[in-house]
């Protein structure tokens, strides 16, 4: 590289190693648009990339009692690709007093299961569901 001549362009690779040419990108971008007006404050303090890479993301979590279902709240309005839940307990009674989600209708039935729904109502843009317990 010769001094004073512009830095070289870091080069794009996919998640195989493969070099991606512009074509590939812009069409990757156009595909992955963000709703600005949704996403107003976060775009402002994270920036388009990160926000992009974020509504690329799966996530999933384990557990959702109290803490659980808070952080699944707050992963679901901040934007990601989709939230998976698991939790293979079923509701009891001293599960009403941390997570919000559950009701006494609720008692003996999944956990993740009963709060998938209204996890979903948060943000149509996620794609929330349930890791299914396989037989």
């Amino acid at each position: 590289m010769s001094e004073g001549g512009p830095p070289a362009k870091k080069r794009r690779l996919n998640c195989n190693g493969q070099q991606l040419d512009q074509a590939t990108e812009d069409v990757a971008m156009a595909e992955e648009e963000i709703d600005e007006g949704l996403y107003s404050r976060q775009l402002y303090v994270l920036g388009h990339d990160a926000m992009k890479k974020m509504a690329g993301s799966n996530v999933l979590i384990s557990g959702m009692k109290g803490l659980g279902v808070e952080i699944a709240k707050n992963v679901i309005l901040a934007g990601v690709k989709s939230v998976t839940l698991h939790d293979p307990d079923t509701v009891k009674i001293q599960h009403l007093s941390s997570q919000y989600f559950l009701s006494e209708g609720d008692v003996g039935k999944n956990v993740a299961a009963v709060s998938q729904p209204k996890l979903a109502e948060l943000n149509s843009y996620v794609k929330v569901k349930v890791l299914e317990k396989k037989s």
